[in-house]
């Protein structure tokens, strides 16, 4: 399955392994508490995670050091699929921000079984609703020979408490590893400064008491 980067143009998150994100050219965002919030033209994202004015950077990264190279040892970055009759459920594992959104419709998602994804186990209306929920991108499916990965959404960037800085609306990303989102319209960015597969977040700040 081939990725499909985010289309040029605006607004957009450009970084590198030892710079915050900066987002351009978006009008809101939402914080933790779901509220629209206007910024300026240029915003400064923290992503070292130590920061005390989060989500912005207060500078912390530039005393303390930063270095966000990938870890040899992430998940792999590829699409397995898991086939139904009527549907084919697509999964990546390296991308997966373990949102568990997934996980409230039992009988198709089970992290403890094999496979954990069962297409045929399920209402094809509520898998295709679940999947869309999925804000990493970690999820897509096919239907009829034809591949659904990407949505139509205005760009929004939504903080996670605790968790990443999620986008949608095809933000464009710009970074020094030419790193590509599986999905070009919504993706999840680390915030905890302890992903293995930097930029994108693989679920880590739930394992290591991140909380702003």
């Amino acid at each position: 399955m081939t990725k499909k980067c985010a289309r040029k143009g605006t607004p957009r998150i450009t970084f590198s392994k030892t710079t915050p994100y900066l987002l351009s050219d978006l009008d809101y965002f939402y914080d933790s508490e779901g509220n629209k919030i206007s910024i300026n033209k240029v915003a400064i994202f923290c992503r070292c995670g130590k920061s005390d004015n989060m989500p912005f950077c207060d500078g912390t990264h530039a005393h303390d050091g930063m270095n966000m190279e990938k870890s040899p040892d992430r998940d792999p970055d590829r699409m397995r699929d898991y086939r139904g009759k009527d549907i084919t459920v697509h999964f990546n594992l390296g991308v997966c921000s373990h949102d568990g959104t997934c996980l409230k419709l039992k009988d198709v998602f089970e992290k403890c079984r094999v496979p954990w994804i069962l297409p045929d186990a399920g209402n094809f209306k509520d898998i295709i609703e679940t999947i869309k929920k999925c804000p990493s991108g970690a999820l897509a499916y096919t239907v009829d020979g034809v591949l659904h990965k990407d949505l139509d959404r205005e760009p929004a960037v939504r903080i996670e408490k605790g968790g990443p800085l999620k986008t949608e609306g095809y933000i464009e990303l710009r970074d020094d590893m030419d790193s590509c989102p599986e999905s070009a319209e919504h993706y999840c960015l680390c915030r905890c400064g302890e992903s293995k597969n930097h930029p994108f977040c693989d679920g880590t700040h739930l394992k290591n008491g991140f909380d702003k």
